[in-house]
């Protein structure tokens, strides 16, 4: 057997070296090799055209996928600077308030939150009044802010067409004469005057709006007619599309917006509104969101100390995701694109011989395979990265012109460069460390045995198994832990490198394993599992491809499926599976909805009370707080009745009645539809028509009986305390209880805590406010067709809402991140099947000549990629369980805070595995993979003579 090997030491030290003399020399003359090196492997790209193709299809289509899933996931995922255009156009800043309060806030209020309290007065702006006009006002912040004040606010109106009056939004912005930017942008004809005028937007003529002429709006209850003057592209506070601006108001549509009306004031003109200044601001009782703060945010150390745990529970959360998907990324992309080349490497070997028979040296092969690596690498990467980028652009040109309301018409296309800066390198790195492997052998090249066609993979190392399983399993158990306690993330990188080299390092061993425990299986299978050990350095890399692909798969659908646990376990149905609710607000509105509900006799109506005072007493109304307020409030044992009111310290007491918190109220129906809804027994019937009370708040409906109390209090308006407490009467109920899953299925209406007869209620002379009409379709759930009609003919502050169980929102993106990376799975069995397939031809031939029929050739195709599909399934499902784990720690832990015991509480993390549709891959990978590499046998493969 000849073998080409280095020089040796001592013949490179008895004889001159051509690269001998000064270093300049030696640089130049390296420089050149590589410049010649580099032109041969472009020359061998334009002359294997089929192969280079290949080996970029290989490269660019998990490139190009990955980089398309990261831009719509970035995308998607809009951050306080993808909304600057959205929310103050050109100007420095938004300021909204004001609040009586001085607040505190982050950088961002929408991350971080703001807190104020009353008994902290804010400063008065001078000029400022809650009974003046917008422009005083107006003039009022901007005098202060430094700059001009333009008043904004997002409103929502009826259009009203024939009998059905469809919702649409409105942006509240007056814009001439001044430059909005992205916010309002005039496209044909000219700016309303007043509220009479209007200029419509593409998603309002979407929802029917004309371009011009006339239209008909109600707000308030009151019909207006409204003239359309011109065609405008604007923007919401929040990203999405409204239907039309309009300069002011109209009248009666702007009671829930601080500020007389309106929800904020542009700035313009102004300097950079800088930290300090927001600050500033804060101490009048103004939240800012700061063009300059947002683009270039303070160091944590300048936040709130107050805020600054929860900007570090987000901030540390998002690092900790970012560096398992950073890390991952790195570890897939090298493992997708490495059978390209390694395949590719393989093919060349008789070319690489013939060489090294004709005088090549073994660094001149090496930096001929370096350099086809190096080309093929940079080119297919940065052709992926464009294609898939591309391919995004295009797609979401064509949703936003499809879907003119979609909130990705403000949100510009993101680029996550931060991910590319980690894709690219690792696509082209992986090239040459593919390459650098099979280069690595060159020194050993038997170059007789490639000329005669043979080409076995070497004895199995023995250690290295060894050194995989202790790797894998300290990378795994890493990984796990330091996600678990919230750890440093540079273990996690290393830990998740360390996991997956083990697991390669385990691959060839299991194909040698899996070769030796064939023998008792059929022909075919048993041949190719043989021939997959023997030709481990062609197996390997398919196997590792197929890994890479099943990791991510596993570790997003792991995330996505925890992500989606948390929501449902964080949901809050509005009522029973099928049943609708429609919102009710003042007599009006009652009226105009129980007139609309009669054109849907089919269905039945209930009305829903709650145990509550006309009055809020925490509406923030001086003059009425200091009036002496009914209350209704359960007095668990061990309480006294003000511990159940509103009060400086929190308190376990205040839990069920008109001043409760989420999930406190109580609830008043008639006792037939207690009885239905939570599926009593004629007993407890009994009970609640005789003036029983069902509980579902955990403690409380375990009791037998409980005390509830009703009187007066006025409320401080400066601490939020309740004083002069006033106990009318007090009344001892008997308690059916009620499992408190009944508060997370719906049978509890809104935000009802317990429920009570509406004959109970009224008897007890108790504070009463109805707030819903319950509707039921009693052939099942209530249609789509019957919920718009019903929500069209509703007046204008009424709403109809259906519950049809948790959804998510963002459904869309995940379906297209999860098809990706199935269709990542499809593509790399697809194309590594194929390049091993090209591999076999002669092994083929020699089945064919020694009398194997065309289906024991497929027989052996297709068992060859069962195995290595899989080996590398399995593996890849059960290293993506740990990322999928560790990174469900972080995604699903928040950081809360609970009124009731004024804590901060952590809830989570929640995992779900969701192991059906991974078991699936587990078998349907391989299936397809033997699938396709049978179909691709030809009829009559290529004979040639052996050499042997």
């Amino acid at each position: 057997m000849t073998t080409l090997t280095e020089p040796s030491t001592e013949a490179s030290a008895s004889s001159p070296r051509p690269d001998s003399g000064p270093s300049g020399s030696r640089l130049a003359r390296w420089r050149a090799s590589w410049r010649v090196a580099l032109r041969m492997a472009r020359r061998d790209l334009r002359r294997h055209k089929g192969r280079s193709i290949l080996v970029f299809l290989m490269v660019a289509i998990p490139v190009g996928l990955l980089a398309g899933a990261a831009t719509v996931g970035a995308t998607e995922q809009t951050d306080a600077t993808d909304l600057i255009g959205a929310r103050m156009g050109t100007g420095q800043a938004l300021v909204q308030g004001v609040v009586e309060g001085k607040l505190l806030q982050t950088p961002d209020p929408n991350q971080g939150g703001t807190s104020y309290g009353s008994d902290n007065p804010a400063v008065a702006i001078p000029g400022y009044s809650t009974q003046g006009t917008p422009a005083a006002n107006a003039d009022a912040v901007g005098r202060l802010v430094g700059g001009k004040a333009v008043p904004v606010a997002d409103t929502e109106v009826r259009l009203v067409k024939g009998e059905r009056r469809i919702r649409v939004s409105g942006l509240v912005v007056d814009p001439r004469g001044i430059d909005l930017g992205a916010k309002a942008r005039l496209t044909g004809g000219t700016w309303g005057t007043d509220s009479t005028q209007v200029a419509v937007t593409p998603a309002g003529v979407a929802k029917g709006l004309p371009t011009s002429g006339t239209v008909t709006l109600s707000a308030g209850g009151s019909e207006r007619t409204a003239t359309v003057v011109g065609t405008a592209e604007a923007l919401s506070e929040w990203g999405g599309r409204p239907d039309f601006v309009v300069p002011t108001l109209p009248p009666g549509a702007g009671e829930n917006f601080a500020g007389n009306g309106q929800s904020g004031w542009v700035i313009l003109d102004a300097a950079p509104v800088t930290w300090a200044k927001v600050q500033q601001l804060n101490t009048y009782g103004l939240t800012v969101f700061s063009r300059a703060v947002l683009e270039n945010p303070p160091p944590a150390s300048e936040i709130p100390q107050e805020l600054q745990q929860q900007e570090s529970f987000t901030n540390d959360t998002g690092r900790m995701i970012a560096v398992i998907g950073g890390v991952m990324l790195f570890i897939i992309t090298t493992l997708l694109v490495g059978p390209a080349f390694a395949v590719s490497a393989s093919r060349q070997r008789r070319t690489l011989a013939l060489a090294a028979t004709n005088g090549a040296e073994v660094r001149q092969l090496r930096r001929t395979v370096l350099a086809q690596a190096v080309l093929l690498g940079v080119i297919s990467a940065v052709g992926g990265l464009v294609i898939g980028v591309a391919l995004v652009r295009v797609g979401l040109w064509w949703w936003v012109r499809t879907h003119p309301s979609t909130s990705f018409a403000s949100v510009p296309v993101d680029i996550p460069w931060t991910a590319f800066a980690i894709l690219l390198p690792c696509a082209v790195l992986s090239a040459v460390v593919a390459a650098l492997l099979p280069s690595l052998r060159l020194g050993r090249l038997d170059i007789i045995g490639v000329m005669r066609g043979q080409s076995v993979s070497p004895r199995l190392n023995k250690i290295a198994p060894l050194i995989g399983v202790l790797l894998a399993v300290a990378g795994g158990f890493v990984v796990l832990s330091t996600a678990i306690a919230g750890g440093n993330e540079v273990q996690v990188a290393l830990g998740s490198i360390a996991l997956v080299l083990g697991t390669l390092l385990l691959v060839p061993a299991l194909l040698v394993l899996f070769g030796r425990l064939a023998s008792r299986l059929p022909v075919a299978p048993r041949m190719a599992t043989r021939d997959a050990a023997r030709h481990r350095s062609r197996s390997t890399p398919t196997v590792a491809a197929i890994l890479a692909g099943v990791v991510a798969l596993t570790a997003f659908s792991i995330g996505l499926a925890s992500d989606t646990k948390q929501q449902m376990a964080n949901y809050q149905p509005q009522g029973s599976p099928g049943e609708g609710v429609a919102y009710t607000g003042d007599a009006e509105v009652r009226l105009s909805t129980a007139a609309a509900l009669r054109q849907a006799p089919e269905l039945v109506q209930t009305p829903y009370f709650t145990v509550r005072p006309a009055e809020d007493p925490m509406s923030g109304n001086a003059e009425s707080m200091q009036k002496p307020l009914p209350f209704v409030s359960a007095v668990p044992a061990g309480c006294d009745t003000a511990k159940t009111l509103p009060s400086n310290a929190p308190s376990s007491c205040q839990r069920l009645g008109s001043t409760a918190y989420d999930r406190g109220q109580i609830g008043v129906l008639p006792t037939t539809e207690i009885v239905r809804r939570l599926d009593l027994d004629a007993t407890q019937a009994k009970v609640i028509a005789d003036g029983g009370i069902a509980v579902a708040l955990d403690s409380l409906n375990r009791e037998r009986s409980l005390t509830l109390v009703s009187g007066t209090f006025t409320m401080d308006p400066a601490t939020y305390v309740a004083k002069d407490v006033v106990q009318k009467s007090s009344q001892a109920l008997p308690v059916i209880g009620v499992p408190t899953s009944r508060m997370r299925d719906g049978s509890m209406p809104s935000q009802s805590g317990a429920l009570v007869a509406d004959t109970t209620a009224k008897r007890l002379g108790w504070p009463m406010q109805q707030e819903l009409v319950l509707l039921r379709d009693p052939s099942g759930s209530i249609g789509k067709d019957t919920q718009k009609r019903l929500d069209e003919l509703i007046g204008d502050g009424g709403a109809l809402y259906v519950e049809r169980g948790f959804q998510r929102y963002d459904e869309t993106v995940m379906k297209i991140m999860m098809g990706a990376a199935a269709l990542l799975i499809l593509i790399v069995t697809l194309i590594s099947t194929a390049l091993s397939m090209a591999e076999q031809q002669s092994d083929q031939g020699t089945l064919a000549a020694v009398g194997a029929t065309r289906r024991t050739r497929r027989g052996f195709a297709a068992s060859q990629a069962m195995v290595v599909g899989f080996i590398g399934a399995v593996l890849g499902i059960a290293v993506g369980l740990v990322p999928g784990i560790a990174v469900s720690y972080p995604l699903t832990r928040n950081s809360n805070y609970d009124p009731v015991t004024g804590l901060d509480t952590t809830t989570g993390p929640y995992l779900d595995i969701p192991w059906t549709p991974l078991l699936l891959v587990v078998v349907g990978v391989p299936l397809l993979a033997g699938l396709l590499s049978a179909v691709a046998i030809r009829t009559a493969p290529m004979m040639s003579r052996r050499a042997d």
